[in-house]
């Protein structure tokens, strides 16, 4: 047998033992090369209008998420800036500006068994962070963000 059929073979072997590994991981452990992935929700503001940096527009009601997902560029220099208002009715009464993902919060997604993940919850108290999906009154909630005054 030459060399190139050994190769295959043994490259074939180790994706099925990859494979094999990871459908034996328990959730929600993160694969290596498994892209970000963050989601933010409206917990009980009555409209959040967000825009994040190229993703568009979105307006949340209480209940409601916006997710979306990408890989870490070349140099781990993604950032992802938004803008948040708090609207009630026709009127504006609060906003707050903050990325939602950059080279502090990759930090913190990196952290524990729920790593490329990243939660924010947007309440009338403000902005709070975690790398775990857990109900709102874990303490595995942080306050990252206040809203300001218009």
């Amino acid at each position: 047998m030459s060399f190139l059929p050994k190769l295959s073979v043994c490259i074939f072997l180790w994706f099925h033992l990859c494979n094999i590994l990871k459908a034996n991981t328990t959730p929600p452990s993160s694969k290596t090369f498994e892209p970000f992935r963050i989601t933010i929700t409206n917990k009980d503001v009555p409209n959040v209008m967000m825009r994040c940096d190229d993703l568009g527009g979105q307006v949340l009601k209480p209940g409601d998420s916006a997710s979306w997902k990408f890989r870490m560029n070349l140099l781990d220099s993604n950032s992802y800036g938004c803008r948040f208002f708090w609207v009630e009715g026709a009127n504006i009464r609060k906003f707050s500006e903050f990325n939602a993902f950059d080279e502090e919060i990759y930090g913190l997604c990196m952290d524990g068994l729920s790593m490329n993940r990243c939660y924010w919850y947007v309440s009338q108290n403000g902005f709070y962070y975690s790398n775990y999906n857990v109900t709102f009154a874990s303490s595995l909630w942080s306050l990252k963000h206040e809203w300001k005054d218009v």
